[in-house]
């Protein structure tokens, strides 16, 4: 399989930069990891790139619907999150992930993730994430996220995506993203406004 890009694009419809200054050079075939036929990125997302492969991976998450307690085991989220059982999630970078042990999607207005023990409390509106690790305080961002993909993309084998590097991101439209992305994302201003 060689390096092929194809963009398939699809359109939420809604604007998630107000302005975007600049991006990463060229685009870039997403890596499949985790990532399956018909699955939409949305823009906003964090996201991870190589330079020297041309390939980039995202960050999965999840913005959490309702708020949960300390002692939770289940988490209701936003429909549209890409994470999966068998993957770990965390709610804060050093404290739990565990694996997700079931998805629940027959509520029409979000999804209610399990996971076997408590990762802590969630605020309504803030982030869960894919962990690299498991464990009491094995928490940890499954990629080091460089910049946000700019467009809403449909992952098919060697999609292409554009990686944005500096702007302003309209946070409330975009997907949930963690605080530690926020922080090691100088460059892009996460706006509240609408």
């Amino acid at each position: 399989m060689g390096l092929h890009p194809k963009k398939e694009s699809a359109q939420s419809g809604k604007v998630i930069f107000q302005k975007v200054l600049e991006t990463a050079r060229g685009g870039f075939t997403l890596d499949p990891s985790g990532l399956s036929e018909g699955n939409v990125i949305p823009a906003g997302t964090p996201i991870s790139f190589d330079e020297t492969t041309r390939k980039a991976r995202i960050l999965k998450t999840a913005k959490v619907y309702e708020t949960a307690g300390g002692s939770a085991t289940t988490y209701k989220v936003e429909k549209g999150h890409l994470l999966k059982v068998g993957e770990y999630a965390g709610a804060t970078v050093g404290g739990p992930a565990y694996a997700i042990t079931a998805i629940d999607t027959s509520n029409s207005a979000y999804d209610t993730i399990t996971v076997g023990t408590t990762i802590g409390a969630a605020s309504a509106g803030a982030a869960l994430f894919q962990s690299s690790a498991t464990g009491a305080s094995s928490a940890a961002l499954m990629v080091t996220a460089k910049g946000l993909s700019w467009d809403d993309v449909e992952y098919a084998e060697d999609a292409s995506v554009s990686v944005v590097l500096r702007g302003t991101l309209y946070a409330r439209r975009a997907p949930a993203v963690p605080s530690s992305v926020v922080t090691g994302l100088p460059l892009i201003i996460f706006s509240n406004s609408y």
